[in-house]
């Protein structure tokens, strides 16, 4: 008899978005989707911007965010998450664009988003979200690694209010200390080696 995962809830890449220009370029899961019997499917959206891309996105690029979202809503069980690093200059609408998303979910499932580590510090924007969940993503940090993850083991005041909450990015090949993985009561593994072995999602969590 094999061994039950060690997580519950599979956070799975299943739809793919990149933002070029007015265009918008779609993708998918390429491999089978292969959970272990009863691990429930969190769908993750992930959207990117192309450097050509426009500060305020064009009602296609907004439609087709909010359709993948309604779409893979339908699947979640509970929970959505979408992965979208938008840069500065596209805050604003990637503030509108976040509660247009909240809204197109169907009643009960809840809305996650990722973010990077720097932008807990870059004042209260992420409090006004209308999400869920905020999961800063605590790994390639670069050279102040170390310095990084010790405001979060603290949950340094510095840090935004949803960022010093239960849930927190690692990956599998930059281990966080025991301190820190002790403090997130929800912690999101992200694995590089992806579908090596098909039986393990290329990132989890672990309520």
């Amino acid at each position: 008899m094999s061994a039950a995962p060690a997580y519950r809830d599979a956070a799975v890449l299943v739809e793919s978005l990149v933002l070029r220009g007015g265009r918008v370029e779609r993708g998918g899961r390429t491999q089978p989707l292969a959970l272990p019997v009863g691990v429930r499917l969190v769908p993750v959206v992930h959207v990117e911007s192309a450097a050509d891309a426009p500060d305020d996105f064009t009602p296609a690029q907004r439609a087709a965010v909010l359709a993948a979202v309604r779409r893979h809503g339908q699947r979640a069980a509970g929970l959505l998450q979408l992965d979208f690093e938008a840069p500065p200059r596209q805050r604003e609408a990637y503030r509108a664009l976040v509660a247009a998303a909240r809204a197109a979910l169907p009643a009960g499932v809840r809305l996650s988003v990722t973010a990077l580590a720097h932008w807990c510090t870059q004042g209260d924007w992420l409090d006004r979200l209308s999400v869920d969940e905020v999961v800063p993503m605590l790994y390639r940090l670069g050279p102040h690694a170390q310095d990084w993850r010790q405001r979060f083991e603290r949950g340094d005041a510095s840090l935004a209010r949803r960022c010093r909450g239960p849930a927190l990015g690692f990956a599998t090949n930059d281990a966080p200390s025991p301190v820190l993985l002790a403090r997130a009561a929800r912690p999101y593994w992200f694995d590089e080696t992806a579908w090596s072995n098909p039986s393990r999602p290329p990132s989890h969590l672990i309520p």
